[in-house]
């Protein structure tokens, strides 16, 4: 039996919770930063409780989006790579690189569509973090924690 956390599947679920709860949590943690530069304390307590509050109330919208976002992005590599004979670290950064961008091109494209940053933490350099977070959860799905890196076969 394989390890589980080798599975593709699995791998995917893993980086996308990682993703979604690292973008939740620099979304908030940049409004109450915002917050702070016009003398508005908030306690550490209201931001624990804040930080939670926003990853449950994101999660069907913003989650959903990010996990669309995601597995799309992934597939494209895939894809690509089945066609290709694409060296294994190209492929791992590839990858990588697909999560950052799939994040960017996510407020990217909100932005016409609703004329308006949906995810007020996006703004400005927010959006770095959210890319950033794209980036890392990525990594994860390329790199987990059994350090067993992805491996495309396209046979």
């Amino acid at each position: 039996m394989r390890n589980i956390t080798l599975w593709p599947w699995w791998r995917f679920i893993r980086a996308w919770f990682l993703t979604f709860t690292l973008a939740s949590m620099a979304h908030t943690q940049f409004n109450l930063w915002q917050l702070g530069k016009v003398d508005i304390a908030v306690s550490l307590n209201q931001r624990i409780a804040m930080t939670g509050q926003d990853w449950l109330g994101l999660l069907p919208t913003y989650g959903v989006i990010i996990a669309g976002g995601l597995l799309l992005g992934w597939l494209i590599c895939a894809v690509i790579f089945h066609f290709t004979q694409a060296r294994s670290t190209l492929v791992q950064a590839s990858f990588i690189l697909a999560g950052g961008i799939t994040i960017g091109a996510i407020h990217t494209a909100m932005y016409p569509i609703l004329q308006v940053t949906l995810i007020a933490g996006a703004r400005d350099f927010g959006l770095l973090l959210q890319i950033l977070c794209g980036l890392i959860g990525a990594c994860w799905f390329v790199y987990p924690i059994t350090s067993r890196p992805l491996q495309y076969n396209s046979n």
